[in-house]
């Protein structure tokens, strides 16, 4: 990528003609601009992000064996084990209308982690429908459903 400095030059530009003051005796000066293109070298690139920063105190030390042996019961291969891997979280619930097509969204989320040449891993919550509790004693479960769902997904993304 190159970058452009503008670099400001006065320039004196001669004239025939003399410059008369205006009527109110104020004097004029004639000031142009120009512009110098600069090439300047491209910025140091940042240093390298590892994306799998996390997921990496699980599977590089040998001292976690047993935690690799589960991912591998899981499917993954030696070289999965070295990708970053991405938790991907549904409220796909098939009783309820407004969630029951999340399952689908999810597989397809998953599909464009792996094309990236990540791991996906999906997993659900729970799901409560306002529309089917409302105007019953389970519409007072709507509300706290929020904070149930957000603390089951951090659960399972810290843990």
């Amino acid at each position: 990528m190159q970058a452009m400095i503008l670099a400001l030059s006065v320039t004196v530009i001669p004239t025939n003609k003399p410059l008369t003051p205006p009527p109110n005796r104020r004097r004029c000066l004639l000031i142009t601009a120009q512009s110098q293109a600069a090439v300047t070298p491209d910025p140091p690139s940042p240093p390298t992000v590892k994306l799998n920063k996390y997921g990496s105190r699980v599977t590089e030390p040998k001292s976690q064996g047993g935690s690799q042996a589960m991912l591998y019961g899981v499917g993954l291969s030696e070289d999965d084990m070295s990708k970053p891997q991405v938790g991907i979280s549904s409220v796909w619930y098939e009783g309820n209308p407004c969630n029951m097509h999340l399952l689908k969204l999810s597989d397809e989320v998953k599909r464009g982690v792996e094309d990236v040449g990540m791991v996906g891993f999906r997993f659900n919550t729970v799901g409560v429908s306002d529309a089917i509790s409302m105007g019953t004693r389970g519409m007072s479960f709507s509300l706290q459903s929020r904070d149930l769902i957000a603390d089951s997904i951090e659960t399972v993304m810290g843990a």
